[in-house]
């Protein structure tokens, strides 16, 4: 073969696989273009587009069970009260990829606990991350920082943790902004999650509870949140745990409290359960001129549907 030939043929070889990229699936968007449902198959690369709204849905009966199974008819959706009908995709129980955030309070406050909780922290993560799933730890007091980006270096990570001694003030609004800024950083189709671990006593953040919530809702992130404080009867316990019951609720994660002997690891059994059981669902918003803040509400009859509250139109 010339040396001519080769370079063609290795050119119209460059060029067939540049063609079949474009037509395999494994290359299609996160999202059908059309009003029709996608399905997901989760080993495939998938791009967010910017106007869908993307829902994460926890379902349960009123005795708090987890509800499998249900379908898509199954659901209304409203926008602002508007019902929406242009459903894009739909997923029961998701394998949508988790991307973790877990931040641990490291202030004075939480110091009698502060040990207790490595162990729980490190066994949910371990038991929880896929490999196709992304954490990283950040604790916080009136400074944050990242303990350790997981990437299953668990004797690396209790390492870390054990370094961390709890003191200082609790800038708790500007942690959860820093995680929930650094979970928008991924551009990939993810169940976005900050797990907070606190007694939600607040003192040094130049960031407000509102603020918090915004930068959380803008990520598409969820918070669970743990509660670790031991003074539950005191002005100070129970602004705490209002605080992380507000944060939980309006972005549509859950409020746990830690046992009475401070062992956070039932709160993280519940979260890792719930995690597994959760539906994904994504829709066109009918009308995305005007209030540049949107109400999100999803109904499933009786049931109860747990998502976040809303979102910021771009």
């Amino acid at each position: 073969m010339t040396a001519r030939a080769s370079i063609l043929c290795t050119l119209l070889l460059c060029a067939w696989t540049a063609l079949a990229q474009q037509s395999n699936p494994a290359h299609a968007d996160f999202l059908s273009p059309d009003p029709g449902v996608a399905l997901l198959n989760s080993n495939l690369l998938v791009k967010k587009q910017v106007n869908e709204v993307n829902l994460v849905l926890s379902v349960t009966d009123r005795r708090g069970h987890f509800v499998n199974g249900l379908a898509l008819g199954n659901f209304s959706i409203f926008d602002n009260d508007r019902q929406q009908t242009k459903i894009t995709f739909f997923q029961n129980q998701t394998d949508l990829p988790l991307d973790i955030a877990v931040v641990l309070d490291s202030s004075a406050s939480v110091g009698s606990r502060f040990d207790a909780e490595h162990h729980a922290i490190t066994q949910f993560l371990h038991q929880t991350i896929r490999h196709e799933d992304t954490a990283v730890l950040f604790a916080f007091n009136q400074s944050i920082r990242v303990i350790a980006p997981i990437n299953y270096n668990w004797r690396e990570v209790s390492r870390r943790l054990k370094k961390v001694k709890p003191e200082g003030e609790t800038a708790l609004y500007d942690a959860v902004s820093t995680a929930a800024d650094h979970l928008a950083q991924n551009p990939w189709p993810a169940r976005r999650i900050i797990i907070l671990v606190s007694d939600g006593e607040e003192n040094r953040s130049q960031t407000s509870l509102a603020d918090a919530t915004a930068a959380i809702l803008r990520a598409d992130a969820v918070v669970y949140s743990v509660n670790a404080g031991d003074d539950d009867d005191t002005d100070a316990g129970k602004q705490g745990a209002e605080v992380l019951r507000e944060l939980a609720q309006s972005t549509g994660g859950n409020y746990f409290r830690a046992s009475m002997n401070g062992d956070v690891g039932s709160a993280f059994s519940k979260i890792r359960k719930e995690l597994r059981s959760q539906y994904a669902l994504a829709y066109k918003p009918s009308d995305l001129v005007g209030t540049q803040f949107h109400a999100v509400r999803v109904v499933a009859g009786s049931l109860l549907v747990r998502c976040r509250r809303g979102y910021y139109a771009k």
